[in-house]
């Protein structure tokens, strides 16, 4: 009875090397294993209790029977059976934690490069976003930029052309005013030098005028003093002759 329980013992201790071997918990098997004999054990005993006395005597001979020529046999058997379930539970248990070890590593290791993937492409996501909107942002007011500073060219370009054709204009007007003070100013010259010809040459031609009236008045003033002086002179013989012929008479 007691062999066919420690063989039973012994395939359970088996069955709970080769469960560790496939991943079962060690103390989880040797927690079972303990559970099962002690059941096994607790209902042998609960058996034994409830045999009869004639039974209890006839079981008691033939074990003792069978006590002395198995004892060696059962002893050793259990020897090894412990032996043998402690040598595959230790190796079992290695082999399942080395297992379970590389398999949480793996897991492990797969679980940190994902998230450290997810984490990385939300920060990629994030910056590439932000960047963008910085980028959008200075682009909008470069735009803005240019758009103020092509409009202040124009409004300058405009005033500049308006301010050169404002300076032409009036240089047109200087230039054209200036032709014509010119052109006034000589027409005046011109007027001016032929009235003075005109008066010098009236007046040179009074000037002979007087001259030759002059010379006439001259020449007609010596020729009335000469007749004058002619005629004083016959007056004069005259009155001699007279005075003569009167002091002869006498």
């Amino acid at each position: 009875m007691k062999n066919n329980r420690l063989m039973k013992n012994l395939g359970k201790a088996t069955v709970a090397a080769a469960l560790l071997a496939t991943g079962v918990s060690p103390v989880l098997a040797a927690t079972e294993n303990k559970t099962e004999v002690k059941s096994n054990k607790t209902a042998a005993e609960s058996s034994s209790k409830k045999t009869s006395p004639s039974e209890s005597s006839k079981a008691s001979s033939s074990s003792e029977a069978s006590k002395s020529s198995s004892s060696v046999a059962s002893s050793s058997s259990k020897k090894a059976a412990k032996k043998s379930a402690k040598k595959s539970t230790k190796k079992a248990a290695k082999k399942s934690a080395k297992k379970s070890t590389k398999k949480a590593a793996k897991k492990s290791a797969k679980k940190s490069t994902k998230k450290a993937a997810k984490n990385t492409k939300k920060v990629a996501k994030k910056t590439t976003k932000k960047a963008a909107k910085a980028t959008k942002k200075s682009t909008k007011k470069a735009a803005k930029d240019t758009k103020k500073a092509a409009k202040t060219t124009k409004k300058s370009t405009k005033k500049a052309a308006k301010d050169t054709k404002k300076a032409a204009k009036t240089t047109k007007k200087s230039t054209k005013k200036a032709a014509k003070d010119t052109k006034k100013a000589a027409k005046t010259t011109k007027k001016s030098t032929k009235k003075a010809a005109k008066d010098t040459k009236k007046a040179a031609k009074t000037a002979k005028k007087s001259t030759k009236k002059a010379a006439k008045n001259t020449k007609k003033a010596a020729k009335t003093t000469k007749k004058s002086t002619k005629e004083a002179a016959k007056k004069a013989s005259a009155k001699s002759t007279s005075a003569s012929s009167t002091s002869s008479a006498k």
